[in-house]
């Protein structure tokens, strides 16, 4: 990709050419080069240290990337220790059915068995990394178990509809983290990232923090030869850029994005970032070699709006999900090279509403009055439905009962805090409250006619308990509506109930050895991507977890190409 392009959208620069390897005076050199480290440059180095290889990994800030800030879930099935010790019957063939709904075809049967087939032994290899994980299950449907529950159903496997296909098994496996740590659904991926990472020190894994790569060395022949990375040699200035990072971290931590004032701590924090920028241009920068590969595992897109603009702009209102690092380098550099970028713009949308469960069993309608889906699918699924084929708008239509359930089923400590946090919010600021369903339609600006068809349809599904609900929603979340009706705005740019999202697309590769590919599906010479700088299992549809599987997964398979195993 020409970087003069408009579409560019990036700090990658055009690649350094070379005639061969011997015309660059390398400042280091190894077996390979890992470039971003988080869940997929963890596995891959690790992997190809296990394989006897030597390895430098370069990470743009401190490493971990968006494994560190996940809730620390990998996907997993077919059997594996974890489910054999909750007494969880599945199988390979079982885990197939059920993924291939979610995956289609965006990666082939024969890589989707692979994952499948090969889970319960990287559920293994993780445990003899260091990475614990617990046995308790947490049986119903919900968009993450309370602290004391490590394995449950974190995608639509209980649904209706998908179980005519699959029968239904956990595969949610939550890594260990003490249960007063697990009152929260973000930042608990250390428990993931910090075993597979002091594992790859101890085995003698170079990590270099605070180098960015922005061009990749190539000769005559395309290959990729090495990298050039940016990074302070001066200790003083680095402190600076990192305390300067720290302290727009802070800022942005002061209040959740969802609630008034948000903005103001967001402005003095890009503040504070756009002082570290000015002190990247004092950077050195090095040239490292790649004797056997250059492995791109540098996270998505989502934190680069102009990308994500370009790409995806139905999603510009979404809430970001990620870190900072998910900038789009590292599928922009393997771009650079002649790399092809696929379904770029494609982006999971989290539109999570249960708990509390009363949510799921109110109904959801969009602009038209009209409903569109099972209200208790994995919220994922609920949100790219929602913001693809519904205009991103949608409104959740309660009644005086469920909103008090709700609220009981928030209390006391039976939901996680942000669970809690964001039923409250809505209930009590962003509900909208009539007597009669017109006048609720009235006052949402929604069809009344048709908002009156739908709640009749839905009650009279809801009174028959026969499976007679058009989307399948099971007759145990079917419930009667009746007035006080109260109508929640929950839809992709709804300013009390913000939808998360993450980019899917990436760099196309050779499925079987993780090579990246050019415009006419040959391999680009020397070249890796795994994670979410390539298309993987979890490129098309995001369940909980999958995504850091896809890492796991794909991350060893190219280590084992790599190193010729």
């Amino acid at each position: 990709m020409d970087q003069s392009n408009q579409n560019w959208f990036s700090s990658v620069e055009a690649p350094i050419k070379v005639s061969s390897r011997d015309a660059v005076s390398w400042d280091e050199s190894k077996d390979l080069v890992v470039v971003g480290f988080g869940g997929a440059g963890a596995a891959t180095a690790l992997q190809s240290l296990d394989n006897g290889l030597s390895v430098i990994a370069l990470d743009k800030f401190a490493g971990g990337g968006a494994t560190t800030i996940n809730g620390a879930v990998v996907y997993a099935g077919a059997g594996t220790s974890i489910q054999k010790e909750a007494n969880i019957a599945d199988t390979a063939d079982n885990m197939f059915n059920y993924l291939k709904q979610e995956s289609e075809d965006i990666v082939s049967d024969e890589t989707l068995r692979d994952f499948c087939d090969t889970s319960p032994e990287m559920i293994n290899w993780l445990q003899e990394k260091g990475v614990e994980f617990g046995s308790t299950v947490w049986h119903k449907k919900t968009s993450y178990p309370g602290p004391e529950y490590f394995v449950y159903h974190s995608d639509n496997s209980l649904a209706k509809s998908y179980c005519k296909h699959a029968t239904p098994a956990a595969r949610g496996h939550r890594a260990y983290v003490p249960i007063e740590e697990g009152r929260k659904a973000t930042n608990l991926g250390y428990a993931i990232f910090n075993p597979l990472k002091q594992s790859a020190l101890d085995k003698g894994l170079l990590l270099e923090t605070y180098h960015e790569v922005r061009q990749l060395i190539v000769d005559d022949n395309q290959e990729v030869l090495g990298v050039v990375a940016l990074y302070f040699d001066d200790e003083k200035l680095l402190k600076k850029y990192q305390k300067l990072k720290k302290r727009a971290e802070r800022l942005l931590m002061v209040l959740p994005p969802i609630l008034p004032g948000y903005n103001f701590f967001a402005k003095r924090a890009m503040a504070v970032l756009e002082k570290a920028k000015i002190l990247e241009s004092k950077r050195s920068q090095k040239m490292i070699e790649a004797k056997m590969g250059v492995m791109l595992s540098a996270g998505g897109f989502i934190y680069n709006a102009d990308m994500l603009n370009h790409y995806a702009p139905k999603y510009n209102a979404s809430l970001p999900l990620g870190t900072e690092g998910d900038d789009g380098s590292g599928i922009r550099l393997g771009q650079s090279v002649g790399g092809k970028a696929e379904n770029m713009d494609c982006i999971s949308a989290w539109r999570f509403i249960n708990p509390p469960l009363s949510f799921g069993r109110g109904f959801i309608v969009n602009k038209h009055g009209q409903r569109f889906i099972d209200e208790l699918v994995y919220g994922a699924t609920l949100g790219v439905e929602m913001v693809e084929n519904q205009e991103g708008k949608a409104w959740l239509i309660l009644d005086k009962k469920l909103i008090k359930a709700a609220l009981e089923e928030v209390s006391g400590g039976k939901a996680l805090n942000f669970q809690r946090d964001l039923a409250r919010l809505n209930v009590w600021f962003a509900a909208v409250k009539a007597s009669t369903i017109e006048g609720l339609a009235e006052k949402l600006s929604l069809p009344a006619d048709a908002l009156k068809d739908q709640l009749e349809t839905y009650n009279q599904a809801a009174r028959a308990q026969n499976g007679s609900d058009i989307f399948e929603k099971s007759d145990d979340d079917l419930v009667e509506i009746t007035g006080p009706f109260y109508g929640i705005d929950i839809s992709l740019d709804a300013k009390l109930f913000p939808c998360p999202a993450l980019t899917l697309g990436g760099l196309k590769i050779n499925e079987a050895t993780g090579q990246v590919l050019d415009d006419n599906s040959n391999v680009v010479k020397g070249l890796y991507a795994s994670g979410r700088n390539a298309i993987g299992v979890s490129s098309k549809n995001y369940v909980s977890g999958l995504s850091v599987a896809d890492c796991i997964f794909s991350g060893r398979r190219a280590a084992q190409h790599i190193s010729g195993h």
